[in-house]
């Protein structure tokens, strides 16, 4: 399979090298960091939120309801849409700790 023997020659330098003991390990490596980079930036653009209103979404959403402006529609819509992909990596995260075992 020509995917398989591309993943294989991107990971075999980092196994030759001594950097992974072999490439499972050097690939469950690099997509958790991956996931981790994806964590942190959407909990940046929550604290974002929450230092920025003050609030949890929850408290802003019950205070916003039938009397948002546009720009706070907008900033709702990024601060949930940053809460579902941080829930949905950190799912990823551990699916990947739980399988790769």
């Amino acid at each position: 399979m020509m995917t398989q023997r591309t993943i294989s020659s991107l990971l075999r330098p980092l196994v030759v090298s001594g950097i992974y003991k072999d490439e499972k390990i050097a690939l469950k490596d690099i997509i958790a960091d991956y996931i981790q980079r994806k964590i942190e930036a959407s909990s940046a653009v929550i604290k974002q939120m929450e230092k920025k209103y003050g609030k949890n979404f929850e408290s802003v959403t019950k205070e916003m309801k039938n009397k948002a402006t546009m720009s706070a529609e907008d900033d709702w819509m990024e601060w949930k849409a940053a809460m579902l992909m941080n829930e949905s990596w950190h799912k990823a995260l551990k699916k990947l700790f739980s399988n790769a075992a």
